[in-house]
């Protein structure tokens, strides 16, 4: 049986275009399959459209007379693109240093863990997730491939999607939890790379003894750099600036 493909905002958009098309020519549409959904996405990423094979026959004036009372039956084509795979780094004892239960934080685990879950389904990728709590901390690390959208620029919107799955896993309890989400180590490589620029840059503005002023970076980024560079003699940090354009300047220091 011969079809068409068409895509467009919605399934009806897209079916509309393909039956007008199809009866342009003379022929009959039988039955209609819609090959991807529409998705708005999440924070602007994975926005797709609609996607339809519409079949058709060579028609007649009496297929087409027959056709018109005729409603194409639809066939719906979706697939489970989320998996998770979970891992507990340490055993978490009743109650941890800061007064919350296991019960709070295993609750806060699983709601920051549908959250994402819903986030990327929305965004039509397939990940694996691998939870890793600690007394006063819940790691998500995210592995899957090309998922280079998730960590932005610097990590700009890695750190957006942490800040809402904390917002909302700990909406509904008294005593929060951190929750930290990576994306295939990218923090443990950030955190590398940013060491090595504050060594070297150090090292410049103690020959030099001319100060250099940092892109602008959030608190977590900018706490590494003077870490880094506290015990360096002759070497001055300092953040300037307002957010989201705070950074470091790194001074010669007598």
């Amino acid at each position: 049986m011969d079809y068409i493909e068409v895509s467009a905002k919605t399934i009806e958009e897209a079916t509309s275009q393909a039956t007008a098309q199809i009866e342009s020519q003379g022929r009959v549409v039988t039955s209609v399959k819609v090959l991807e959904e529409p998705s708005k996405g999440f924070l602007g990423f994975g926005k797709k459209d609609a996607l339809v094979r519409v079949y058709f026959e060579e028609g007649t004036a009496e297929h087409i007379a027959v056709a018109e009372k005729v409603v194409p039956v639809v066939e719906i084509i979706t697939e489970t693109t989320v998996d998770t795979v979970e891992t507990v780094e340490t055993e978490i004892p009743v109650v941890v240093e800061d007064g919350i239960t296991k019960a709070e934080q295993d609750f806060i685990a699983d709601t920051g863990k549908e959250f994402l879950l819903g986030m990327f389904g929305k965004m039509g990728l397939s990940v694996q997730i691998e939870k890793l709590t600690t007394k006063d901390k819940i790691t998500f690390q995210v592995h899957g491939e090309d998922l280079g959208i998730l960590i932005g620029k610097h990590g700009q919107t890695l750190d957006a999607i942490q800040y809402l799955t904390n917002l909302v896993a700990n909406k509904e309890v008294h005593r929060r939890c951190q929750i930290v989400v990576d994306v295939e180590n990218y923090r443990s490589r950030r955190e590398e790379t940013l060491i090595q620029l504050a060594h070297r840059l150090g090292a410049k503005v103690r020959r030099t003894r001319q100060k250099i002023a940092l892109e602008p970076m959030n608190a977590f980024e900018r706490k590494i750099i003077h870490v880094a560079l506290q015990n360096e003699k002759h070497i001055k940090t300092d953040s300037e600036g307002q957010e989201p354009y705070r950074h470091i300047v790194i001074y010669y220091k007598r």
